[in-house]
């Protein structure tokens, strides 16, 4: 074999030059996008070999006569050092860094690629809650109970913007309650909702102003902004019972949708047609639609014998074809001596936004919160507490890393004070490989 390579070898320096191109199969055997070395040497193992013979394969076969030959090597000559399609177009890069709002104080920086918490990237935030990354503008975007601030990617300082109102004249102030905040399409505006306040206000992030603040009704919570940017839509954790819509041309409430119950989190459909809601503690997820502002799809979450439960967020991967639910129940269970005893349960329920069933129910603890979903639909990180009993001692409190192609908790990542929003450095995240020993493996 080691003289046929050689002489393989010789022939395609001398042929190459003078070789005619035409259609073939593709030289590329292993699919890396290019007609290398590592091909060539696929190619001579073959050398020789016909269909039917052990060690035939065919797609050293170039000319498809049933032999690998002299005429397939010369086909071979010629696309030497070429590139191609590859078989398997490559991953995008997943993003670096994850940014979690830890509102006693931080934002906490998990890098996704080990899921480490990286402490020397924590920035001190004071009663951060809602985050937004920029990828076009490369900030870090917090909605802070009294200010709304920018950082770069590795936590430098941007602006400050305070969300203070007077109390009454003369009476000091207190912030508006930044609560969540959305970018615009473009990424040169952000949105907060303002829970205190009862408004969204309005901030150009490039000029690092204030542009407008529009009054809304009572405890502004979750938002949406429609693909196009024209529209706000905005949940209200108060007994509103509606969503309100805001038009960002004006801006200014333009409308509202009733919806019937309390709804604290938004999520809008890729083509902008469909509304999603969590009824926080009717247990229901609606699916209203936008334009006849009906409610076209309601799915009850839980058993039927919970005595409570609770959506506490809900996520939606990106091609809109998951809707990923934090949820949290109590039911009577049994201790053992067999007496009643209330018992809780946590987790993680995945709809098919296309059939608008549930398809998967994943246990991670007694408790569950905040959740972030990776834009690929398939990782979910969950804050929550395993055991409720031992949260206010051991400081139980942990985010949960859920592997959704396989429905199962792989690890958690502890240190957080209380997890309350999170949000990507990019767009394409991978599935968590779990190297560290600060992962707790179940």
């Amino acid at each position: 074999m080691k003289y046929i390579a050689f002489a393989l070898s010789l022939t395609l320096f001398l042929a190459a030059p003078l070789l005619d191109a035409q259609e073939t199969k593709s030289a590329d055997f292993d699919g890396n996008g290019a007609v290398d070395f590592t091909d060539f040497l696929t190619f001579a193992q073959g050398f020789g070999k016909s269909s039917g013979q052990d060690g035939f394969n065919e797609k050293l076969d170039l000319d498809g006569n049933g032999t690998i030959d002299f005429s397939d090597f010369l086909l071979f000559v010629n696309a030497f050092g070429g590139s191609s399609s590859p078989t398997t177009p490559p991953e995008e890069p997943a993003p670096r860094f994850l940014y979690i709002s830890d509102l006693i104080g931080s934002i906490q920086v998990i890098d996704t690629s080990t899921n480490l918490l990286e402490p020397n990237r924590t920035i001190p935030v004071s009663f951060p809650r809602g985050v937004a990354f920029s990828d076009i503008n490369k900030r870090l975007y917090v909605a802070a109970t009294d200010t709304f601030h920018a950082f770069t990617e590795d936590g430098f300082p941007e602006f400050q913007l305070s969300l203070e109102m007077p109390v009454v004249p003369g009476g000091g102030f207190i912030g508006r309650g930044g609560f969540r905040v959305v970018l615009s399409p473009n990424h040169q505006f952000a949105y907060l909702t303002e829970e205190a306040g009862a408004a969204v206000e309005v901030f150009d992030v490039s000029a690092g102003e204030s542009l407008d603040i529009v009054d809304i009704p009572p405890t502004p919570s979750g938002i949406a902004i429609s693909p196009d940017g024209t529209r706000l839509y905005v949940g209200h954790g108060s007994a509103t019972n509606v969503v309100s819509v805001i038009d960002t041309g004006i801006p200014a409430l333009i409308d509202s949708i009733s919806v019937g119950q309390t709804v604290s989190r938004l999520a809008i459909s890729p083509d902008g047609q469909n509304l999603y809601l969590n009824n926080t503690r009717a247990g229901r997820v609606l699916n209203v639609n936008i334009s006849t502002k009906a409610i076209a799809d309601s799915l009850t979450l839980g058993q039927a014998n919970d005595l409570g439960v609770e959506i506490r967020d809900i996520a939606l991967s990106a091609d809109g074809t998951r809707l990923v639910v934090s949820l949290s129940r109590l039911f009577l269970g049994f201790d053992a001596l067999g007496n009643s005893v209330p018992a809780f349960w946590g987790g993680i329920v995945v709809i098919d936004t296309q059939t608008w069933e549930q398809t998967a129910e994943i246990f991670v603890g007694e408790s569950v919160a905040s959740i972030g979903l990776t834009p690929d639909g398939k990782t979910v990180y969950v804050a929550g507490v395993e055991r409720l009993d031992e949260f206010a001692t051991t400081g139980n409190l942990q985010v949960f890393i859920v592997d959704l192609e396989n429905n199962r908790t792989l690890g958690t990542i502890r240190g957080f004070s209380l997890p309350v929003a999170f949000t990507f450095g990019a767009s394409k995240p991978a599935i968590p490989r779990l190297l560290s020993p600060e992962l707790i493996i179940f």
